[in-house]
């Protein structure tokens, strides 16, 4: 509440980042206040800058100008780009503004790029966790060398954990390890996701997904970690729907030995190999485990044993087929004792 001389009523709006989100501001003179009525627009917090003329863009006018620009190229193309990265980066956190910047992305030549790529510095955190704001950042990944998207890494320093569990953060930390694995600011952010019960990000939804990324893309250091947590819990994991597929990623992307030691570790109850091939998860760990050499033979005996029962099986029934396409009489032989 804020004073203001009696007998004043003023009602205006204010614009923020998004063409439907303002805040109401009402004088009423019985109060002689100023009564802020908070917009719908608060499920994340974006920048708060001047744009000065450039604010503009947010307008939806002005939007739909600047697309047409973008559309016509030549020197309308670079005009409208030079004005929406006056725009940025609070012009990417709503949809329409998000979609017009990707746009942008695709017409701007590198040093445009790296000039708008630079406006998000300072705001990377609150990017990463923005429904929309968060697409930008994964195409300046992918367009950017690694040095020149190194400060994305380096912002989100000391909130890997959080980003990890995170539904849009823990997609950039995924197209970081895809496109700046090689960064120093990358490998320390996967070190504070792994820093501490690794077992919580492997049966996470979105933190297993950094960690698929990490076994695919990471350090071997890194790899490692995540093969030591899932070893104790193997029980459970192997029919885990975010653990199974860790599991199936890590028997072949972990090194030679690590993997070995999985497999041995997930064949060590009798039966286990029919029982998993009839689970909607556990398949894809079998899939993995006939792709190991000197492990693959010994399951394949031991789907020809079991063949009757994964027959009346939806999920082992498939897993057969497509071992008749791609391994012709290779379950006859192994019944035989062949294999």
């Amino acid at each position: 509440w804020l004073e203001q001389p009696q007998n004043t009523q003023i009602s205006y709006s204010v614009p923020l980042f998004s063409t439907t989100a303002s805040t109401r501001v009402v004088l009423r003179p019985q109060q002689g206040t100023v009564k802020t009525m908070p917009s719908k627009y608060t499920e994340y917090s974006t920048p708060q800058r001047e744009f000065g003329g450039a604010s503009d863009a947010h307008r939806s006018g002005n939007r739909s100008q600047l697309r047409a620009a973008l559309e016509q190229g030549g020197a309308d193309a670079k005009v409208a780009i030079a004005e929406l990265q006056h725009a940025m980066p609070a012009l990417a956190f709503d949809a329409e503004g998000c979609d017009l910047v990707l746009e942008a992305l695709d017409r701007a030549n590198a040093q445009e790029m790296l000039a708008m790529a630079a406006t998000f510095r300072g705001s990377v955190p609150a990017a990463a966790c923005s429904q929309h704001a968060h697409q930008v950042l994964e195409r300046l990944l992918h367009d950017l060398s690694g040095a020149d998207a190194g400060f994305v890494a380096e912002e989100l320093l000391g909130r890997g954990r959080e980003l990890a569990f995170d539904q849009y953060g823990s997609s950039v930390i995924c197209q970081l390890l895809l496109f700046a694995q090689q960064n120093h600011g990358t490998h320390a952010l996967v070190d504070e996701v792994l820093s501490a019960d690794v077992t919580a990000v492997c049966h996470h939804k979105q933190g297993h997904q950094v960690a698929l990324a990490t076994l695919e893309h990471g350090l071997p250091q890194h790899r490692h970690r995540i093969f030591v947590s899932l070893l104790p819990v193997l029980g459970r994991a192997t029919k885990h729907r975010f653990a199974a597929e860790l599991i199936a990623t890590a028997l072949l992307q972990c090194r030679q030995e690590e993997a070995n030691a999985l497999a041995i570790a997930v064949l060590d109850t009798p039966g286990v190999v029919a029982t998993l091939a009839c689970h909607c998860f556990g398949v894809q760990i079998v899939r993995s485990l006939l792709q190991i050499r000197g492990i693959g033979s010994f399951v394949m005996q031991q789907i020809a044993r079991s063949e009757k029962k994964m027959r009346k099986d939806k999920y082992a029934s498939e897993l057969l087929q497509e071992l008749g396409v791609y391994q012709g009489s290779t379950l006859a032989v192994a019944r035989r004792g062949g294999a």
